[in-house]
C-alpha cells in the first residue's frame, strides 16, 4: 500500500537515508505525520484511508509520511550518538525543507509527538500547527529494566514482539492481517535497529526549556486507557505550551490512530483545518 514512496538522503554525513510517502490531494494544508518507536508510516495507513475517502483526492494539501532512523524502509543508524530527539527533529526539518515547503502541520504519536514538539522548538516558523497524541512527554521517560531486557529478547523473538506492542493497543485483536503482517513486522525490525537506542536516547532527557519557548498552536491527546505513558506528563506537556491544549481521547489506548482512526481524524480535522 505504499503511496508515491521515496528516500530522501539527510546531509549529515551519516549516509542516513529516510524513507517518505507523499499522499496528495486528501488535506485541506499539507501536513507531516511521524510515527512512534517501533512502528512505521504503516500505522498512519488506516487514518490515511479514512481521509482519502472524505477528500476523494480532490483537496490542496498532502499527507507526508516519514520514518526516522531504523523504522520502516529508512536506513538504520550506524552510532548511538544519530539517535536523539534532537537528530530526529533535524532530519525531519530537512525533509521539509528538501521537499520545498515553508510551513507544514504536524502529527506525531507517542515518541514521534515529542520530536514534532522538538521540530517547533528548533524552528518556530516551520510548524504551523500540531496535534500530538500520546506524547512522550518533555523530561522523557524512564522505563523499567524489565522493558529494557524485554527489547533485548524482542531481537529475536517475534512472538514477543507481538505479546508487547499489542499491549500498547486497546482491546487489540491479535488475529488482524494489520496487527500480523504491519504492526508486528514493522515493530520486529525496529527493535533490532533503533528501539532501545531509542529508550535510552529518552531516559535521562529534559526538553523543557525548549518546549517551553514554543508558540505554535498545539492540541495534545491522551488515550483514556493509555497504559504506556503517563497523562501527567501529556498534560505537563501541553502546559509548558504558550498556546498548548490538553485532552483526554476517550475510548482509546496508546495508539488511537490505528484503535478509532475515524475518531481521530475527526478530532485532527476540526483541530488543525
Amino acid at each position: 500500500m505504499a503511496k508515491n514512496e521515496k528516500q530522501f538522503q539527510v546531509q549529515d554525513g551519516t549516509q542516513f537515508k529516510m524513507n517518505y510517502e507523499v499522499i496528495p490531494g486528501v488535506l485541506p494544508e499539507t501536513t507531516l505525520f511521524i510515527h512512534g518507536n517501533l512502528a512505521s508510516n504503516r500505522w498512519w495507513y488506516p487514518a490515511s484511508e479514512v481521509w482519502e475517502k472524505q477528500s476523494q483526492r480532490k483537496l490542496e494539501g498532502s499527507m507526508i509520511l516519514a520514518e526516522f532512523r531504523g523504522c520502516g524502509k529508512s536506513s538504520a543508524p550506524r552510532a548511538a550518538s544519530e539517535v536523539t530527539m534532537d537528530r530526529l527533529a533535524q532530519d525531519y526539518l530537512d525533509l521539509v525543507a528538501h521537499l520545498g515547503l515553508k510551513q507544514v502541520n504536524v502529527v506525531g504519536h507517542s515518541t514521534g509527538g515529542l520530536i514534532a514538539a522538538a521540530m517547533a522548538a528548533k524552528s518556530p516558523g516551520t510548524v504551523q500547527k500540531m496535534v500530538l497524541l500520546d506524547p512522550v512527554g518533555a523530561k522523557g521517560v524512564k522505563f523499567d529494566p524489565s522493558m529494557t531486557e524485554a527489547f533485548e529478547q524482542m531481537k529475536t523473538n517475534k512472538e514477543l514482539v507481538g505479546l508487547v506492542i499489542g499491549s500498547t493497543i486497546h482491546q487489540n485483536n491479535p488475529e488482524t492481517d494489520f496487527f500480523r503482517q504491519v504492526v508486528v513486522e514493522d515493530a520486529f525490525r525496529a527493535v533490532q535497529t533503533v528501539g532501545l537506542q531509542i529508550l535510552k536516547a529518552l531516559d535521562g532527557l529534559d526538553l523543557t526549556a525548549q518546549i517551553s519557548s514554543i508558540n505554535t498552536p498545539c492540541l495534545v491527546l491522551h488515550g483514556e486507557f493509555d497504559q504506556l505513558l503517563s497523562v501527567a506528563d501529556s498534560q505537563a506537556l501541553a502546559q509548558l505550551q504558550k498556546q498548548g491544549q490538553f485532552e483526554v481521547f476517550r475510548g482509546v489506548g496508546h495508539c488511537g490512530n490505528v484503535e478509532n482512526p475515524s475518531r481521530f481524524v475527526e478530532r485532527v480535522n476540526q483541530f488543525l483545518f
